[in-house]
């Protein structure tokens, strides 16, 4: 690698002052003065001029510096030397300004540059710990969720069989205390499942078992799975399935994005309320173009407490919660939309959501829709 110029190199007229500029100075004296003149290196090679001029006999410096020698023939010889000199020592200030303006710079360009370099080496180890630091996270997770959940279907298995009387007889109170079990070890086995499934997420490792299903049929058996909750409260569930369209995806995975926005709409609507859920053929997007390609939407929407504008964009990021506060009160992970948008966006649709504070939401998740074939 060759080194730049630096500001402590020798002055040299033939880099400073272009050739060009150098025979022009030549012809105006010459034509000026009407004699001939030549301009030498150092070393007593002609750089401008003509061999008529003689050898040279004048040296010129700059700055203390040997700059080049002078070489001039004929009756104005003194003056055509005299004002060579003067020109010449004009031109090379400013070269030699302009030079050292550049040297300056380019050094500076060295060491930013080293700096850079050196910067992004401290960015890239960060990034590389911090890519290890999320490897060991998601590895941790799925180790710690899958011994939390071995433990934990031995206390459901063993609490069925307490309520099911295979230990004996189970007095009322005591029935109650084992629902009260089992219904809570069934929320912890599913946050546990949800934690899993985000590790598995952010290792890449989602896979799908797809078939051709009936998103109608699916959301019928979801909503029927809701009635009892919804019913305790007073809140109306109205099924709409304009569509019966059939699409290919995972049941399992199809399943959980329909009970996480049923879950969600039931969640946050107030007693008495009321949950739309409709299934309809749509745009795959929430473009509605003609050029749209059509899918198969899920359409959820409740009279609960909406979402303000700000919190849209977060609401389905890894344990987002609209408003903690709210959240205590109505429970939840922040788990089920990021899932419910990983597995509809596997499926290759999309999801989104129309809301306002006090107003509700309205969810649409799509799946592409599946041609019928005769």
């Amino acid at each position: 690698m060759n080194r730049g110029r630096t500001l402590d190199d020798p002055i040299e007229l033939a880099r400073l002052v272009p050739s060009s500029e150098l025979d022009e100075l030549i012809a105006s004296i010459r034509k000026a003065l009407g004699c001939s003149m030549a301009i030498h290196d150092l070393k007593g090679r002609r750089l401008a001029g003509d061999d008529g001029a003689g050898p040279p006999r004048r040296p010129i410096e700059h700055a203390g510096d040997p700059l080049c020698q002078l070489a001039a023939s004929g009756d104005n010889a003194d003056a055509a030397l005299s004002l060579a000199a003067e020109t010449l020592e004009l031109l090379v200030h400013h070269a030699h300004a302009r030079d050292l303006a550049a040297a300056t710079h380019e050094e500076a360009m060295r060491v930013t540059f080293g700096e850079l370099t050196e910067h992004n080496q401290r960015l890239q180890r960060a990034v590389t710990r911090l890519e290890e630091l999320d490897r060991l996270k998601s590895n941790f997770l799925a180790t710690m969720s899958h011994e939390l959940r071995t433990p934990l279907t031995s206390v459901i298995g063993y609490a069925e069989m307490m309520a099911e009387g295979l230990a004996g007889p189970v007095s009322t109170e005591q029935r109650d205390y084992l629902t009260t079990i089992l219904g809570k070890a069934d929320q912890l086995l599913g946050l546990i499942t949800a934690v899993l499934d985000v590790s598995s997420l952010e290792s890449g490792q989602l896979a799908l078992d797809r078939s051709a299903l009936s998103l109608a049929d699916v959301v019928a058996s979801e909503v029927a799975t809701f009635q009892p909750q919804a019913g305790r409260r007073g809140i109306a569930i109205q099924l709409e399935a304009q569509s019966d369209g059939v699409v290919v995806g995972d049941r399992k995975k199809i399943r959980q994005v329909v009970s996480s926005l049923l879950s969600n709409a039931v969640k946050f609507t107030p007693d008495h309320g009321k949950v739309g859920v409709a299934v309809r053929t749509g745009p795959l997007g929430p473009s509605t173009t003609s050029e749209s390609p059509l899918g198969v939407q899920l359409v959820v929407s409740d009279s609960g407490i909406g979402i303000s504008r700000d919190q849209v964009a977060k609401i389905f990021e890894p344990f987002f919660q609209v408003d903690s506060s709210s959240t205590r009160a109505f429970g939840g992970t922040g788990l089920g939309l990021t899932l419910a948008k990983a597995y509809v966006e596997a499926h290759g649709g999309r999801i989104w959501v129309d809301t306002s504070p006090g107003q509700g939401s309205i969810f649409v998740a799509t799946f592409p829709l599946v041609e019928a074939t005769s």
